[in-house]
């Protein structure tokens, strides 16, 4: 979401003539941020403390994202070297005073499906209805506000004519998605973008165990379009925690979902999210987290320390009761964990082949993309294949978080 809301702004700003630069050269420096985590938030400070000594009065900082809605104008007052505080999606007064302020020649403009042409973003739900214990998205996102469906599909259709050859559908909760006008919901959505004139490939993300449509996943398994991969964050494998956490589900229900999914299409690539340490996890509670990774076997797994986030429910009315060298010991068991089951995971493609969209070449100079599990892939030969090109891959060596390959003949 951070990622598309980035790109939003930057079409807008090259479209009105500005050019990107290193920093050195830059005249505006805008900081997308992000709260969901403490960690997230104090990079923001220690960025804006580095950006002190770039200032003078020729240049601009601005500050967008999530971090405006939670400090509002306090960050003016925290850091005078701070020009423009810019809500997310407000952006025309923020150019507007740009404008004002810079003298620029007329630019050419970013072609609609970003930077690489490759992949585009599409947000179809802003905000989040849903109040887990633990979440400040409500607060610093709202509530749900759902793209009408046509809309959806003219920026879908507008990112493919301009190059784009993956979409991506975007929503905290996109599973929620149900379209204003009556269309229907995620699976009627996904039916309909799919049927985009040159589209290659379909992913969408974030999605909810309490919501997920067992239609969902036989569009995906029908569909030749649609990527075999699915972000379902399950944050714990304890009930009891699940329930603290307000998460609306117990693991039953996730093995469930889990289950049908892989039994549908059998080389589903599934990531989820863990938080390790909230309020009241006990070493038990701990334990079963570990053994749903070690049952499951997740292709990915996104793991956090709890970090009380003000204005959450568990920061206000739970103790936040694991020490935090506890904490950092659960986050590293389950790290080395997961470290085995994906290179385990990973070594299974190695003689088989795959299909690869090309994004970009990696600093090596090698071409790299995305199999349609969501795996990272790199082609260890190939100087003529460009991004956006889609090759079939010979996979002939893989590590815990990627396949290398060659192009099969």
């Amino acid at each position: 979401m951070n990622a598309a809301d980035s790109e939003g702004l930057a079409r807008k700003l090259l479209a009105a003539g500005y050019q990107e630069e290193s920093l050195d050269r830059a005249d505006i420096a805008i900081l997308n941020t992000c709260v969901v985590r403490q960690a997230s938030e104090d990079r923001v400070y220690s960025k804006l403390h580095e950006l002190k000594a770039w200032k003078t009065p020729e240049r601009t900082i601005a500050v967008t994202g999530c971090i405006v809605a939670k400090e509002g104008d306090d960050l003016r007052r925290r850091f005078p070297q701070l020009d423009s505080v810019v809500p997310i999606g407000e952006y025309d007064d923020f150019l507007a005073g740009l404008a004002a302020r810079y003298d620029y020649s007329e630019g050419e403009a970013m072609p609609p499906a970003g930077r690489t042409g490759v992949s585009h973003y599409v947000r179809v739900i802003q905000g989040c209805d849903h109040n887990c214990t633990f979440c400040i998205v409500p607060r610093v996102r709202g509530r749900e506000r759902h793209v009408a469906m046509a809309d959806v599909l003219e920026e879908c259709r507008a990112a493919v004519e301009a190059g784009a050859r993956e979409v991506v559908l975007l929503g905290q909760n996109v599973d929620d998605y149900h379209d204003p006008g009556g269309c229907g919901g995620l699976a009627a959505l996904v039916r309909a973008v799919e049927r985009t004139p040159g589209l290659k490939r379909l992913r969408f993300m974030t999605s909810h165990p309490q919501d997920l449509e067992p239609e969902l996943l036989e569009t995906m398994a029908d569909s030749e379009v649609v990527c075999r991969e699915l972000q379902l964050p399950v944050q714990s494998g304890d009930d009891s925690i699940l329930k603290r956490m307000a998460r609306g589900y117990q693991t039953r229900h996730y093995r469930a979902i889990v289950e049908r999914a892989r039994a549908l299409m059998p080389d589903l690539g599934l990531v989820t999210d863990v938080i390790v340490g909230f309020p009241g996890e006990s070493e038990a509670a701990f334990l079963n987290t570990r053994g749903l990774l070690e049952e499951i076997e997740f292709d990915v797994v996104h793991l956090a320390m709890y970090s009380p986030r003000p204005g959450t429910f568990a920061a206000t009315k739970m103790e936040d009761d694991v020490p935090h060298a506890e904490k950092l010991r659960r986050l590293n068991d389950l790290l080395a964990l997961q470290r085995e089951i994906a290179a385990r995971k990973t070594s299974r493609w190695v003689g088989r082949d795959v299909e690869v969209l090309v994004e970009g070449n990696d600093e090596l100079g090698r071409p790299y993309g995305r199999i349609r599990q969501g795996k990272r892939a790199i082609v260890l030969r190939g100087s003529s294949v460009s991004p956006g090109d889609v090759i079939n891959l010979r996979v002939v060596q893989a590590t815990a978080g990627q396949v290398l390959g060659l192009p099969a003949a």
